[in-house]
């Protein structure tokens, strides 16, 4: 799916895949998020940061858009089919889904 692999520009740890795949041009970023609750909002986050350049401490709180407990609670409880969540932050579509992909895509190139 992704063209490139390059790495998150955050230094802090992060208790998902390191790795953010990016598509051509930065049309896009991927990455996944492990079992880990809070791995969920920090992989979205994170990616954005990646993609649009920004240091994490510099966006608003994902709470603004979007609540991040029913988020994580939705993808990370068991369940016979996927799903997937599609929501925008700091000029990013974001699609998240109970696999454990998150990818982000900026809506202004």
């Amino acid at each position: 799916m992704c063209a490139t692999k390059k790495q998150s520009n955050s230094s802090a740890e992060s208790p998902f895949n390191d790795n953010v795949d990016s598509g051509p041009e930065g049309e896009f970023a991927h990455t996944n998020f492990s079992e880990d609750p809070h791995s969920v909002v920090l992989a979205i986050v994170e990616t954005v940061a990646s993609i649009t350049n920004r240091d994490i401490t510099a966006m608003p709180p994902l709470f603004d858009v979007i609540d991040p407990e029913a988020l994580t609670d939705l993808l990370t409880s068991p369940r016979e089919r996927s799903i997937e969540v599609c929501f925008w932050y700091e000029g990013c579509q974001i699609d998240v889904s109970s696999r454990g992909d998150v990818t982000v895509r900026p809506l202004h190139q």
